[in-house]
């Protein structure tokens, strides 16, 4: 399943979607519908994901872009 590896992604930035929801100060079930129903909102939080994970900007709109084409078509 394609949701899975954003879901990876996210675990191994921060080690599970409650440690991301925490860092970026929002609920867990959004962090869960990023990764099953619109991975594009998360590109509002690009800045603080970058701040508080090993990664870059380039990586993680990769990242999300890629999921949506997924997701969504």
């Amino acid at each position: 399943m394609i949701q899975d590896d954003l879901k990876d992604y996210i675990k191994k930035l921060y080690g599970s979607q409650k440690a991301c929801a925490d860092a970026l100060g929002v609920d867990r079930r959004t962090v869960h519908r990023w990764i099953n129903e619109n991975p594009k909102r998360m590109i509002k939080y690009v800045d603080t994901i970058v701040k508080t994970s090993d990664t870059t900007k380039i990586q993680i709109i990769g990242e999300i872009l890629y999921h949506d084409e997924e997701i969504n078509g």
